[in-house]
């Protein structure tokens, strides 16, 4: 596999900016200078994606691989452009898309949520040579109708060679995308399809289109808890008239603790409802009691005002939390908390977009732990950009994920594990809490707290296709 086909081919031929300047002692510290706007550099892929989140325009002095035409970087001089041709039998002549619900084993209580089933949205690849290929994304409505919009562009184009250039398609910089957080979503299901399309048809693990070796070691993984358990599927009032009554917080803990024997789990994210400090305060104590060496993480979503979750993280801090996620909303309400607690703030909502971490280094104060994952950065590139400008940043990247199939799952073991993203923050893991997926339940090993990666070519899993059927909720849209 050559360096321009692990970077998915050639996205634009890249601009020629003749220039005398040598190259940059210290690229890096070049980008991050605020009065640089032009760095050259010796060719280098990794430096691509920090240059594009600061708006510097990053010129290769020397592009033996032709990666400067993937990374969205000019060259000094012209010439032929090194690109990943399309190979025999790696064009995609047919896509399906598969809408499910999967059933939770419990409730699933949030400052968003109050649901008993997460919908999916899945995309079925298939390559010339037979090589077939699966993505997952949300399961909106609208998230699924953008997921059949997006994938009419991918049929006839090489998974190989095209992927660079259909993701400039979807959105040369952020503004062409016009439709949010959804058009993300939409984009990374297909995105994640054709990788593991190319890793397939390569003859590859998915971690190797990631410049990784096989996925061997197993990872730790943190599972989420309600921030209520009721019991039974309860209305929002009945779910306010249970919660009214901070001895029920206790079943937090219950939760927890069937959870810590049946899969040996020592890590936990608490979704806090956002409905005052006092169950908050009651439920994170009941489980610091029953599982007093647990890592516990908060998660409230950016419900709290600032002053408010200033409030109840202080009072948590003497409860060992290993970091607030989004107790308030936006950078600068993050910055302002962060500035009076000791414990570190993680955000997959204020930090979702490369000008954000520019933003961040730039305030000097905010979240230090940037969660990620494949839907809010648009697919594996944007995710495994993500992890470098934000190292590159002095931030700790780690991955976010909520209830995902064995399919969204493989890939986020398989990613974690290329990107070393389970240390030193275990990675989010809802998998072993579905009530049922697309998968058998012995696809994936849980076991001491720690997820096993699938074996194999591409992610290693595939759906069985009567557990896909039991599951669907509509009609298999196919596109030739």
């Amino acid at each position: 596999m050559t360096p321009a086909e692990r970077l998915g081919g050639l996205a634009a031929t890249p601009d020629v900016i003749p220039t005398d300047l040598p190259p940059a002692p210290d690229p890096v510290a070049a980008i991050l200078d605020p009065g640089t706007t032009l760095v050259v550099a010796e060719g280098s892929a990794a430096i691509g994606a920090l240059a594009r989140a600061f708006d510097v325009t990053l010129v290769l002095r020397d592009d033996p691989g032709g990666i400067a035409g993937a990374i969205g970087a000019a060259v000094t001089q012209a010439a032929p452009p090194i690109i990943a041709a399309a190979r025999p039998g790696a064009r995609i002549r047919e896509i399906r898309i598969h809408r499910i619900a999967l059933p939770l084993r419990d409730l699933y209580v949030s400052a968003m949520y109050l649901t008993d089933k997460q919908t999916r949205t899945l995309v079925e690849m298939h390559l010339d040579d037979g090589s077939i290929g699966w993505g997952e994304t949300n399961g909106t409505p609208d998230c699924a109708a953008r997921v059949t919009a997006n994938a009419k562009d991918w049929i006839g184009r090489c998974a190989v060679a095209d992927r660079a250039a259909l993701r400039r398609k979807f959105a040369r910089i952020g503004f062409d995308n016009r439709h949010g957080r959804n058009g993300l979503a939409a984009f990374s299901a297909v995105d994640l399809a054709a990788w593991d399309a190319a890793a397939r048809h390569l003859h590859v693990p998915f971690a190797a289109m990631l410049g990784a070796e096989q996925a061997t070691r197993p990872l730790p993984i943190a599972c989420p808890l309600p921030a209520a358990v009721p019991g039974r599927v309860v209305t929002p009032a009945e779910l306010a008239t249970h919660m009214a009554d901070t001895a029920n917080a206790t079943r937090v803990a219950d939760l927890a603790e069937h959870i810590a024997k049946a899969w040996g789990v020592s890590a936990f994210k608490y979704k806090s409802a956002a409905s005052g400090a006092a169950w908050d305060l009651a439920a994170l104590g009941a489980l610091r009691q029953r599982l007093p060496h647990a890592r516990l993480r908060i998660d409230p979503n950016g419900a709290y005002s600032t002053e408010a979750a200033r409030r109840l993280c202080v009072a948590a801090e003497p409860l060992g939390i290993e970091f607030f996620e989004d107790p308030t909303d936006g950078l600068e309400g993050a910055a302002r908390l962060a500035a009076q607690l000791r414990t570190p703030l993680a955000t997959n909502m204020s930090i979702i977009a490369p000008e954000h971490l520019a933003a961040r280094y730039r305030r000097g104060a905010g979240p230090n732990v940037v969660l990620g994952d494949l839907y809010y950065w648009g697919g594996v590139a944007g995710l495994r950009d993500m992890v470098s400008v934000a190292r590159h940043c002095g931030l700790t990247p780690a991955l976010h994920s909520f209830y995902e199939t064995g399919i969204g799952t493989a890939a986020n073991i398989h990613i974690a594990a290329a990107l070393d993203l389970d240390t030193p923050h275990p990675m989010d893991c809802g998998w072993p809490l579905l009530a049922a997926d697309i998968v058998a339940p012995d696809a994936l090993l849980v076991q001491d707290g720690h997820i096993h990666p699938p074996q194999g070519m591409g992610l290693g899993i595939v759906p069985d296709p009567a557990r896909l059927a039991a599951l669907s909720t509509a009609e298999v849209v196919m596109l030739r």
